[in-house]
């Protein structure tokens, strides 16, 4: 329990860069290059990023699992490293010449073709950051480290070289760079851990596992990521660039309880290879806790807030994004809970093919939904589909992560925390109608303050108890 309570402040440090970071760019970057450039940026990103989940064959999910089976085993580790490291380049270069095929046959790369150039680049680099290797292994500390010395680089960079809307390359390039410098850090840091070979590799025994999380990730990706990609076929760049504020906005949020995710895969991936089902459920207890107390406050502050924190980060020009941001705010709870069901249960327990059944089920709900909404709605259109896609993949994931549990969802806590958290609304009709960040600040501690105390008082929550009991026990030390 220590090295997941160390790994989770590690992964939460990190997590809270990734908000840190972006809501000090992201307002710069917005104002400077305006709706038009940012969505143009948005949507060769959402392309490239599916094909590198494409290309990644779903090794970095695969990874972790296997690496934390045999990371004791220096041998079977360095093998299994070296076999998964050879199976993703290959895959790579492959999907790289889909990459051009498809945005030459579809007429987009004459039309943005720098941004094109720089995102195959991104594509070509995407094998070697073996970030999977790390997480596997549980080495939270360094993954933090280097990812807040490379954001710190990102951000000066940003600051010296984007200064007008013309810069969009600029503002592109400075991601590949730093994921290149990502990349060779890493390598570098593995070898030093694992000798990488080519001699005696197996790779068959890989393919089956591979092919349905593989199916399962691009799945996942239609959804995740084909939304902004349809949504700039079918509608002008600046709908897009109203569409990705919002999702990038509400998805910041996000990275917190996304932190728990990751670094839980390996506890529970040795639970059940151990068939220790009462420490899996534990586990999962503490997960589905954590994330509904923390998520549930964090929707119903994002929906009061949507029209100041748009206002204040991306400026008047991005104020449609407002809507969207309050559509897409209750994904934060979904999201939070597929992550237990899939990444924490599903896939641990080796059940590939159940979380492919549960997000094909996304995939055409997403699919079939964007294509309906988006020419009425637009950027509007692509949040509603967004938010039934996932409720549809929480309904599936979580049917079949129970069954494997032999547990039941604490509805009840659900309805207890969506019932504090109503006043909300009234402490932000009550604040006077002052400068954005004083409204949203002066909001979220009262907020805070109230749902504290209504958590470790009067609900007597047992997580948040014993977590205000530390910090009391901490200060008095």
């Amino acid at each position: 329990m220590a090295s997941i309570k160390k790994n989770f402040v590690f992964n939460a440090l990190l997590s809270v860069s990734r908000v840190i970071f972006p809501l000090i760019s992201f307002p710069y970057s917005s104002r400077i290059l305006g709706p038009e450039s940012i969505g143009a940026v948005n949507f060769v990103d959402s392309y490239t990023q599916y094909f590198c989940i494409l290309a990644a064959l779903g090794i970095p999910i695969y990874g972790v699992r296997q690496v934390a089976k045999l990371r004791d085993n220096p041998i079977d580790l360095q093998k299994l490293t070296s076999e998964l490291i050879v199976i993703n380049f290959i895959s790579t270069l492959g999907w790289c010449v889909a990459y051009y095929l498809i945005a030459w046959w579809t007429g987009k790369l004459s039309e943005l073709p720098g941004l094109h150039i720089l995102g195959s680049i991104y594509l070509l680099l995407y094998t070697f950051p073996v970030e999977w290797f790390f997480q596997g292994t549980e080495n939270f500390g360094y993954i933090t480290v280097r990812s807040l010395l490379l954001n710190v680089l990102s951000l000066g960079l940003l600051f010296i070289l984007v200064k007008t809307e013309q810069d969009v390359l600029w503002y592109y390039g400075i991601t590949i760079v730093v994921f290149a410098m990502n990349g060779g850090i890493n390598l570098i840091k593995l070898t030093r851990s694992v000798k990488l070979t080519l001699k005696n590799l197996e790779y068959k025994k890989h393919f089956r596992p591979l092919f349905f999380l593989f199916s399962s990730q691009i799945a996942i990706n239609v959804y995740v990521l084909l939304d902004k990609v349809i949504l700039g076929y079918l509608a002008e760049n600046k709908y897009v660039g109203y569409y990705s504020t919002a999702s990038k906005l509400t998805k910041i949020l996000l990275t917190f309880i996304g932190a728990l995710a990751i670094v839980m895969v390996p506890q529970m991936a040795k639970a059940f290879d151990s068939n220790d089902m009462t420490k899996a459920r534990g586990l999962f207890k503490n997960s589905c806790e954590f994330v509904i107390t923390i998520s549930i406050p964090i929707v119903f502050g994002l929906f009061c807030l949507s029209d100041d924190l748009v206002g204040l980060i991306s400026g008047a020009q991005f104020a449609p994004a407002a809507n969207s941001m309050r559509i897409l705010a209750p994904i934060i709870l979904l999201i939070g809970l597929n992550n237990i069901f899939g990444m924490q249960v599903l896939i641990p327990k080796g059940r590939e093919r159940l979380l492919f059944m549960s997000v094909t089920v996304g995939m055409f709900v997403s699919v079939a939904l964007n294509f309906a909404l988006i020419p009425f709605f637009m950027h509007n259109g692509a949040a509603l589909a967004t938010l039934a896609t996932e409720f549809a993949v929480a309904l599936v994931t979580g049917y079949y992560a129970l069954k494997e549990l032999n547990e039941r969802m604490d509805w009840l806590l659900i309805v207890k925390t969506i019932l504090v958290c109503i006043p909300f609304y009234f402490i932000y009709k009550l604040m006077p109608a002052v400068p954005g960040w004083v409204r949203i600040i002066s909001t979220a501690v009262i907020a805070g303050v109230y749902y504290t105390a209504v958590q470790i008082w009067i609900l007597k929550n047992r997580l948040w108890k014993d977590q205000y009991s530390k910090i009391i026990n901490l200060v008095k030390k």
